[in-house]
Parts: C-alpha cells; sequence; structure tokens
C-alpha cells in the first residue's frame, strides 16, 4: 500500500518541524584553571576525536545542537588544558598520539537544593597511544550541573571542564607522559 502525496507531505512537515525545533547553542569554551603536568618526554599529539553516538555530528543531546562537531569542541578543549599546561602538541613525528571518542552525552533535570538544574555528562573515551599499542586509557565522564537559569550552553562548558580537569588530575595518565 503506498502513501498517498497529502500523506508523503504531512510526515515530511513533522519530520522538518521536529528538526527545525532543536536549539543551536554556539560553544565558545575557554579553559581557565591552571594546568601543572610537569615537563613531557614524549613529543605528544592530540588526534582528530571520533564520536560513536547515534546522533553523531552537530546534535548534543534532545533539542539542542552545537555550532560544531561535539568531537570537535571536545577535541578542542583537551588542546587548551595542555595548552595551558605550556605542552606543545606536534601534528606529525609524534612518539605517542592521544585519540578520543565521543561515547554519549545525557542530560536531565535535577533539583539541587531547591533549585531546577541542569546536569549534562558527555562520557569521552581516550586512549594515549604509543608504539603501536595503547599505554592508558580511560572514559571520563564530564559531568556539568547548572542552574535551569544559566541554560544549556553553560551546561556544556561546565561538563567540558570537568572532563579537561579529570585528565590533568589522573596520576597514572601524567606518569605515563614523563
Amino acid at each position: 500500500m503506498r502513501p498517498t502525496k497529502a500523506l508523503s507531505y504531512v510526515i515530511a512537515l513533522l519530520f522538518i518541524t521536529n528538526f527545525s525545533a532543536a536549539e543551536e547553542l554556539t560553544i565558545d569554551f575557554s579553559y581557565e584553571r591552571n594546568v601543572n603536568i610537569g615537563s613531557i618526554r614524549p613529543a605528544l599529539k592530540l588526534a582528530e576525536f571520533g564520536d560513536d553516538r547515534s546522533t553523531a555530528g552537530n546534535a548534543l543531546v534532545e533539542d539542542y545542537t552545537v555550532n560544531a562537531p561535539l568531537a570537535e569542541i571536545v577535541r578542542d578543549a583537551f588542546a587548551q588544558g595542555f595548552a595551558k599546561g605550556e605542552v606543545e602538541l606536534v601534528t606529525s613525528g609524534e612518539d605517542m598520539q592521544i585519540v578520543g571518542t565521543i561515547v554519549s552525552a545525557e542530560a536531565e533535570s535535577i533539583d539541587r537544593a531547591g533549585v531546577p538544574s541542569i546536569q549534562l555528562t558527555i562520557r569521552t573515551r581516550i586512549q594515549l597511544q604509543g608504539g603501536g599499542r595503547t599505554i592508558w586509557e580511560n572514559t571520563l565522564f564530564g559531568r556539568g550541573r547548572v542552574p535551569e537559569t544559566e541554560g544549556m550552553g553553560a551546561a556544556v562548558n561546565a561538563s567540558l571542564e570537568r572532563m579537561v580537569r579529570e585528565l590533568f588530575s589522573d596520576d597514572y595518565f601524567l606518569i605515563e607522559l614523563q
């Protein structure tokens, strides 16, 4: 049974309406914390990040998109952390490389001491690779919590901040770089 033209138009209109209903956020994250990594022995490359979510690309969570692919935004946040630690990343000739993959992004409304809040969790699998093998691996949970009045953009920034902080506070990761 073939759908009629009118039904096809209604389905297309519903799809377009649902797609365009997503709010696009402009994420302009800036990592401001101090990072003390010490001296890094190997030449280190930050590879392009991947996105294993079924809604990869500019999708963030339901009803929200971001101004660039989420994998690029997360990678840039880590690059800023390395820059704060005065680590010069290389683009070729690396001894080690960091590979990242977005695993998931989830948002929920929560109550924090009577304040309606947004909790955004971005999970990113990070691998430190060298000599053709994985030297260190972890999944970082960037959980950002902000009052709903601050909005989803602030939740993204809080999530990125936490994720970068988690990486640079991982002693095992830092030991591998010495």
